[in-house]
């Protein structure tokens, strides 16, 4: 077993190391040509040195033995120094006749018509890589019989044209990258010989067509990629074995079909990614064979009936994403089953940290198995029609919750008055809850809130000094429509401790707080306070002698009591 260990550490060096002392002359010959034809204002190709090995030139490597240059990577340098770089002829090439590998990614080729004839040249040529190189048209028909290549990356351009039948006719091809270059209309018409593809990506085009159904009878494909993408139509049914797929996304689309049956016997599938379409219907549990599952999205569609409990069996899964649909239903079937860690020796503990549910139909309060989830950072359940009591015992164990939003529901949240949580969050939506009467003191134990939501909460009283000085840190703060009273002391905010990070945005509207106006903050972007009790300090807070320095863009003072004439 050692001696094969050593072969092939042998044959790995052999093949991949740069070397000293061996360029094949020709080859160098090669490179030099390209270094004096390209436009290199930047001086890229620099360390490009006649009296230098060219096995030792940087994005140059040869083969240990051989001598003969097999990769060639110029994208190793600065992208902004790369777009200096202007190569318009690739005749130079044709001496590298072993190079297995080219990378030539952020090098302008825009006026490198014959770009295609690289593959011919090179019949080696397994890596081909010419990302965001200005690119602009590709060739209907390409001849290509004996080529060998199987890795095709081709993204960032701007073609502006489809994608043409012969990138898809390789049969050693096993990854093509498409991301943002411009492909229009309809997909290349299959069947395909793509028995060893695996991946492909190809988001951020703007097809306009729907999908291919010989796309997904490839029963090797493991990462599909068609986000943001234009496409449209139902997503093929009836397919055959998908079995080893990882990664699927269909985003931002317009695809208007049921869920397909195929995709719950994805059994390896890690990432489902299909928000942002018209898909309808239900989510069937046979979602629970997904085991694999890190990863849901199908946010944004008009998916409906009720929420799958057995979800809350996938105990990979990470983030789950079912916002702005039109499921309905107790909210606590799903979490029933999400039991935290369960007993010592079962082995299984949800991995849960981002979980969106707003935006639905749902009902019911929030069991106390919520707050069971010890990995949970991140909940939305917004916009729903959650109603019921939440005491300490439902955020037990959220030791790592930092954004929990919860508003416009119908919550009630009972705790005792020295309740410390156990979580520091840093976003906290509770508008719409009952929190009141009393100013919630907990509050003060969140050392991190950035943003604080306690709107139409229920809540009487003056504000606490303390919270004043807590609100240094907070960049949205919306405490209107309460039964607040008293003067707002200047807000401690300091223009040092805000940064840059704006906007800072503030709503105290609807209370009855009186006397004079605070004095803001510089780069608060928009105060609302209006429909209150103040009566003084409009002719000060106008006329600042900061306040050329301000950034507010939208103040509202209607419904108070001043006697002052604006100055």
């Amino acid at each position: 077993m050692r001696g094969l260990y050593y072969i092939v550490l042998v044959l790995f060096t052999v093949k991949f190391c740069s070397c000293s002392g061996i360029c094949k002359e020709n080859e160098k010959t090669a490179l030099l040509r390209l270094k004096k034809e390209a436009n290199d204002p930047t001086n890229v190709l620099s360390s490009w040195v006649e009296k230098e090995d060219c096995c030792n030139w940087e994005g140059v490597f040869c083969h240990n033995v051989t001598g003969s240059v097999i990769e060639l990577s110029i994208n190793g340098w600065n992208w902004t120094e790369l777009k200096g770089l202007k190569i318009d002829d690739f005749q130079w090439l044709s001496s590298l006749e072993n190079l297995d590998s080219l990378d030539m990614s952020g090098v302008d080729l825009s006026e490198a018509t014959n770009w295609t004839e690289v593959i011919s040249m090179l019949p080696s040529l397994v890596n081909l890589r010419f990302s965001n190189c200005s690119l602009h048209s590709i060739p209907p028909l390409f001849d290509h019989n004996s080529s060998v290549l199987e890795n095709l990356d081709l993204s960032l351009n701007n073609f502006g044209s489809p994608i043409p039948g012969w990138v898809f006719g390789f049969g050693s091809l096993v990854s093509l990258e498409f991301t943002g270059s411009n492909f229009t209309g309809s997909f290349p018409e299959g069947p395909f010989n793509l028995t060893s593809f695996t991946t492909l990506r190809a988001s951020s085009n703007s097809f306009g067509s729907v999908l291919p159904q010989w796309l997904f009878d490839l029963s090797n494909l493991e990462y599909l990629d068609l986000s943001f993408s234009g496409l449209e139509g139902p997503i093929p049914n009836g397919v055959g074995d998908f079995t080893k797929l990882t990664h699927l996304s269909l985003a931002s689309n317009n695809l208007n079909s049921t869920i397909p049956d195929w995709l719950y016997g994805c059994k390896n599938l890690e990432t489902l990614i299909m928000k942002d379409n018209s898909l309808e219907g239900t989510v069937s549990d046979s979602i629970s064979n997904l085991t694999s599952l890190i990863s849901i999205d199908m946010s944004e569609n008009f998916l409906s009936g009720k929420l799958p409990s057995v979800i809350g069996k996938l105990w990979k899964l990470e983030d789950l994403d079912l916002s702005e649909n039109r499921f309905e239903g107790e909210v606590s079937e799903v979490f029933n089953t999400m039991n935290g860690c369960p007993p010592i020796g079962s082995g299984n503990c949800s991995s849960l940290r981002t979980l969106r549910l707003n935006d639905n139909k749902l009902i019911g309060n929030l069991p106390k198995s919520f707050g069971q989830l010890p990995n949970l950072q991140f909940c939305f359940m917004s916009n729903n029609r959650l109603e019921g009591v939440l005491t300490e015992e439902h955020f037990t164990n959220l030791t790592n919750l930092k954004f929990f939003s919860a508003s416009k529901s119908n919550l009630t949240l009972r705790v005792s008055s020295d309740w410390i949580p156990s979580f520091q969050a840093s976003d906290i939506v509770m508008g719409g809850w009952r929190l009141g009467p009393d100013f919630p003191l907990w509050i003060q134990t969140q050392q991190s809130i950035m943003n604080l939501d306690i709107s139409n909460a229920g809540i009487v009283g003056e504000v606490p000094t303390w919270f004043w000085n807590l609100s240094s840190q907070i960049r949205f703060l919306n405490m209107s429509h309460n039964h607040l009273i008293g003067e707002i002391p200047t807000f401690s905010i300091s223009d040092s401790s805000m940064g840059s990070g704006g906007p800072w945005l503030i709503y105290l509207s609807s209370n009855n707080f009186s006397g004079s106006l605070p004095h803001i903050p510089t780069m608060v972007t928009e105060l609302d306070l209006s429909d209150n009790s103040f009566s003084k300090g409009l002719t000060s807070f106008l006329c600042d002698k900061k306040s050329e320095s301000y950034m507010l863009e939208i103040l509202h003072l209607g419904g108070n009591r001043f006697s002052e004439e604006i100055p």
